[in-house]
């Protein structure tokens, strides 16, 4: 009998390996190196070889600068801190450095141009709709309920455009005229 809980598939998930200042200074200093042993069998190419080797100079001290702090306990504790914060510690770290609202702001990248727009213009009517409310001596409460109320009609009001134009494009007699 088959075990369905068995579960042949197997997914690959390929692991990001994160290089050091170290090693990213080593990789550069290397491909310096090939650069200028490949230029070394052409003899035409002295000016770019004179070039390659002040880059090669430069990379050797940058390496002997990373390998120097690779070793300094400090160093290694600053780069600990700075990789905490910039993957697992990164929600935890900018939660705590909000000081007015607990959630982040809302993530716009999805949106057009167009739409961002739309959405700074609903933003500015809302706000304004906010404060004639004020100056009628509503409560926050009635405010913050009228306030839904009329963001779920400009809702509502807006899938039906959409809908109104998306049936007419629906339709096989579109723009036949």
């Amino acid at each position: 009998m088959e075990n369905l809980n068995d579960d042949d598939t197997y997914v690959f998930e390929p692991v990001v390996i994160k290089l050091t200042s170290y090693d990213r200074r080593r990789q550069e200093l290397r491909a310096l190196q090939e650069k200028r042993d490949k230029l070394l069998t052409h003899p035409e190419s002295q000016r770019r070889i004179a070039e390659l080797d002040y880059q090669i100079k430069k990379a050797e001290d940058r390496f002997e600068k990373e390998k120097k702090r690779g070793t300094d306990d400090s160093w290694r504790r600053r780069r600990d801190i700075d990789d905490w914060r910039s993957q697992d510690g990164r929600e935890l770290r900018n939660a705590s450095r909000r000081k007015v609202r607990s959630k982040p702001n809302e993530d716009l990248s999805h949106l057009t141009p167009e739409q961002k727009e739309q959405r700074k213009r609903d933003q500015r009517a809302d706000a304004n709709f906010i404060e004639r409310q004020k100056a009628k001596g509503l409560a926050a409460s009635d405010i913050q309920a009228g306030l839904l109320l009329r963001q779920q009609q400009r809702e509502n009001k807006r899938l039906a455009v959409a809908e109104a134009e998306n049936a007419m494009a629906r339709n096989p007699a579109f723009g036949i005229f």
